[in-house]
């Protein structure tokens, strides 16, 4: 990660952080039931991810054991089997209801950050992950753990994810946000060189913004057209929700509509409108956090878990009261 001196930056001392990191993961009982659709999962650094519903109720914590300094990008298998990464050589795996299956399920040689589980097209049943500082993505057998495949893109692979199922869009938390063949091993041109700081990005796969690119851009959030221009800034921090932390972590929220997006240093989560720019929710998480996902969240290689298409009750009731009913039914908790 590039990013690793701002995040030094923020930290008094290791041991600080390892002891933030354990106090934080013992606010709640550890997770032991089926997750639910449009529940945010944050990385919190030492080992350590809290659950919260989208209204930002803790629910539970999950501990892969590592006690890594940071936990960092996340996602969810076909399955809902939960994965996230602990900067470093690994990444860990949950099932989908909340028990560690491998503190170490990924080992690789590259400090891993991002992560897209793709159980669609030519490559199902694969995860690819990005590295910081080596511009390095590896592939692994989702369902194994073995390395299938290591891919050297330049300009940096921090953060990924497919544009299509053969291009990978990756960014080393600079200005580019590179494009890359993994069918053929082949650089393509940069995507986009638009942007001040790219960070956690998403593409949009379906409806009205289908194609479209979301990404952390530090001081807020932009959306990049097809052909990489920034058509859509948002202001995430409207009131001071971000308190000055810095806009890195990215995911699209299960209703379609909305995606959720995390600052680094103030430990804030903000839910935006994506044709809007509305703010729907902001909450505090707390810990080192530099990650998150939603259970269920729309990804363009068909990971996400939970179906990946069913609203939270907040956006279905834009829709009329029965079938907020219908929400809710679907939901053990508000």
């Amino acid at each position: 990660m590039n990013s690793r001196k701002i995040m030094t930056g923020l930290l008094s001392s290791t041991a600080i952080t390892l002891a933030l990191g354990a106090m934080n993961v013992a606010q709640a009982a550890p997770c032991s039931s089926a997750y639910v659709v449009g529940d945010v999962f944050a990385s919190i650094g030492g080992g350590g991810v809290n659950v919260y519903t989208p209204t930002g109720t803790l629910v539970c914590s999950l501990n892969d054991g590592t006690g890594a300094t940071f936990t960092t990008g996340s996602g969810f298998d076909a399955a809902g089997n939960f994965y996230v990464t602990n900067f470093g050589s690994t990444t860990s795996k949950f099932n989908n209801s909340g028990a560690l299956q491998a503190g170490a399920f990924f080992s690789g040689t590259s400090p891993m950050e991002s992560i897209v589980n793709v159980s669609t097209g030519a490559f199902s049943g694969n995860s690819f992950i990005g590295s910081a500082h080596n511009n390095t993505v590896e592939q692994f057998n989702t369902a194994t753990g073995a390395l299938v495949n290591t891919f050297s893109v330049a300009g940096g692979a921090d953060w990924i994810d497919f544009l299509n199922p053969t291009t990978l869009l990756a960014d080393n938390e600079g200005g580019t946000i590179a494009s890359f063949n993994i069918a053929t091993n082949t650089q393509n041109a940069a995507f986009s060189t638009a942007l001040s700081r790219a960070f956690a990005l998403r593409v949009i796969p379906t409806g009205a913004f289908a194609g479209d690119v979301l990404v952390a851009n530090g001081g807020n959030a932009v959306l990049l057209d097809a052909t990489g221009a920034i058509i859509k800034t948002y202001n995430v921090d409207v009131s001071g929700q971000l308190n000055g932390g810095l806009v890195f972590s990215l995911n699209l929220d299960p209703n379609g509509t909305d995606f959720w997006t995390g600052a680094a240093g103030s430990d804030k989560v903000v839910e935006v409108n994506i044709a809007t720019g509305a703010i729907d929710e902001n909450f505090s998480v707390t810990g080192e956090f530099y990650g998150l996902s939603v259970f269920g969240e729309i990804t363009s290689s068909g990971g996400g878990g939970g179906g990946g298409s069913v609203p939270e009750p907040a956006s279905l009731a834009l829709f009329g009261a029965g079938l907020v009913a219908l929400g809710f039914a679907r939901r053990r908790r508000t």
